[in-house]
């Protein structure tokens, strides 16, 4: 098959179809590239693939694949099986309730990398959260800090990174089809959930991470593993955090004495890590009161998305 520019890789477990057909509805609104929708389910019982063929074949689209595991196994295998039937050169993980930006977000964010010449980099979040019909966009960024990305200084990407957990959104990225696949099949039998720890390997390996300055993703705030608050989902997050750590110090022998400081050492006060850590909190602290995060956000594009998903929840 042709190869496209970036497959688009829809990662559901239960699905909210309404939250889905929404997602589906920013990707086939995209302009300025070519693309192919991947739709990855992790073992949903009661997964609804009529209702998304339906879907589908009213608008059209014919270019997508739909690839299920029988049972849940997590979200690091489940992004591998997207990966797995791809054909872009790029690929770009998303979940149903985040969207693209707007229509052209995906061609901006290709155009930004080929000409930049990176291999995996993140775009802005737009985070966003809903109450019935009530609609808030909030405040916030994930890194908090993109100084280090804005002045390409390598060192203190890394330092975010690896020493201070500042780490990019996990939705925003994109990267080279080869590149994340190898990084995914690399932690696929170590991690389970947080497959964006494949960035945190490739960051370790200095591979230059690039920050698309754009607004790029819709994200939902308060609904996913990193934001949903729930306990048990922060202990399986721990467990991951520790597995890739473990990787990277087996893999690189520069890091040994950071990987041993995150995995034993942390409490230690007079750790320079730790001490580093601190210092870089600090500033975060002073910036969320007194900086802005977010930039030139129009609240109409995440409402034009809102209205089409709400028609075809309900029957449209």
């Amino acid at each position: 098959m042709t190869k496209v520019d970036v497959s688009i890789c829809v990662l559901t477990y239960r699905p909210d179809y309404e939250k889905l057909f929404m997602t589906l509805t920013s990707i086939i609104r995209q302009q300025g590239c070519s693309y192919e929708i991947i739709i990855a389910d992790d073992g949903t019982l009661d997964f609804r693939q009529d209702l998304i063929e339906a879907w589908m074949a009213a608008r059209g689209i014919t270019d997508y694949y739909i690839v299920r595991n029988m049972e849940n196994r997590g979200t690091v295998r489940n992004i591998r099986n997207a990966y797995a039937v791809a054909h872009g050169r790029y690929v770009k993980p998303i979940s149903p309730g985040d969207c693209l930006y707007s229509d052209t977000a995906l061609a901006g964010m290709l155009r930004f990398m080929e000409q930049e010449g990176y291999r995996i980099a993140f775009g802005r979040s737009c985070y966003y959260s809903r109450n019935g019909a009530q609609v808030c966009i909030h405040d916030v960024m994930n890194p908090y800090q993109l100084r280090p990305y804005l002045e390409w200084n390598a060192a203190a990407i890394k330092e975010a990174y690896l020493v201070c957990h500042d780490y990019a959104n996990g939705a925003s990225f994109m990267g080279e089809h080869e590149l994340v696949t190898a990084y995914t099949n690399h932690i696929c039998e170590r991690i389970v959930y947080t497959e964006d720890a494949a960035y945190t390997l490739m960051v370790a390996d200095d591979i230059p991470l690039g920050f698309w300055n754009q607004n790029f993703i819709w994200y939902e705030f308060g609904t996913g593993i990193s934001t949903g608050g729930a306990s048990l989902w922060w202990e399986r997050m721990q467990e991951d955090n520790h597995a890739t750590f473990a990787l990277i110090a087996e893999r690189r022998s520069d890091l040994s004495d950071l990987c041993r400081w995150y995995l034993e050492e942390q409490s230690r006060e007079d750790s320079p890590y730790t001490q580093m850590r601190c210092a870089y909190y600090e500033e975060v602290a002073r910036m969320i009161q007194t900086e802005t995060f977010l930039q030139d956000v129009d609240e109409w594009e995440l409402k034009k998305l809102l209205e089409a998903g709400n028609a075809v929840g309900n029957g449209g």
